[in-house]
């Protein structure tokens, strides 16, 4: 099966973050979507960002300068790699992430590229 990776972003932190009943509600529907993926054989492994937290490098008149930070809207909150057997099946299984579902936000799919080093 390929990987993919799966980039969640957009979420609704006021909505997450206002809320102290949320919170627990999040985290029980990640573990469910988590343990579906991983009865399937699916899940390979997860990475929360830290909210707010980070820096943005860009090139700038042939300089390298940091930020600004992305806008909370744009940032990616965390990533999945997963198992798939096409990029349709990986889309599918995308579809009922939380972040979609529960946070108003974005799930980008990307195909991983292994490459396979000489020797």
């Amino acid at each position: 099966m390929a990987k993919y990776l799966l980039l969640l972003g957009g979420a609704d932190l006021d909505k997450r973050t206002g809320s102290p009943d949320l919170a627990p509600q999040l985290f029980q529907q990640f573990s469910t979507w988590i343990a579906g993926l991983r009865e399937r054989g699916q899940f390979v492994g997860a990475h929360k960002l830290q909210d707010h937290t980070g820096a943005r490098l860009s090139v700038r008149g042939g300089e390298v300068v940091e930020g600004p930070f992305v806008e909370t809207k744009e940032a990616i909150g965390g990533a999945f790699l997963i198992e798939a057997g096409s990029l349709a099946e990986a889309v599918q299984l995308a579809r009922s992430c939380p972040t979609l579902l529960s946070q108003n936000g974005y799930v980008e799919v990307r195909v991983v590229e292994e490459r396979r080093t000489p020797g």
